[in-house]
């Protein structure tokens, strides 16, 4: 079920005896894929990654309706707290898959070179260099 308002207010506490000072504001922003006018919410996503700010997105990317938390500092996705055990369930799979979950491979707009509706990307050999000859009793 997706976030309906605008602002999402995120609880360091779980007391019941909040302060003001225990909350932060996330802006929530709404993305669909299938979409035709999408290019304001595109603008305000690229927006908030360029001055890095974390946001909420719900969206529609892999299952009917994933609420995401976006790191602003790093780009980093995750299944947000109120998300449905499907969508928390489809994303540690896609992780578990070896896919990196950037913000920009999640999203079709920014055009991520490994996007995770598409296979996992391959594991990367380490080469390993071994040093024969005088050059290398020398260090």
């Amino acid at each position: 079920m997706p976030i309906e308002s605008k602002v999402h207010r995120h609880y360091w506490d779980e007391e019941v005896w909040w302060k003001e000072e225990d909350y932060v504001d996330y802006p929530v922003l709404t993305y669909k894929v299938h979409y035709s006018r999408t290019k304001t919410v595109e603008k305000k996503i690229r927006s908030l990654l360029r001055r890095q700010k974390p946001f909420i997105l719900n969206t529609n990317v892999l299952t009917g309706d994933d609420i995401i938390w976006v790191s602003g500092i790093n780009g980093m996705v995750h299944a947000y707290r109120d998300a449905s055990e499907e969508c928390k369930e489809v994303w540690q799979a896609k992780k578990d898959e070896g896919h990196t979950l950037y913000v920009s491979n999640c999203l079709p707009f920014l055009k991520g070179s490994q996007p995770v509706w598409g296979p996992p990307p391959k594991k990367r050999k380490r080469r390993v260099s071994i040093k024969r000859g005088i050059s290398a009793r020398r260090n």
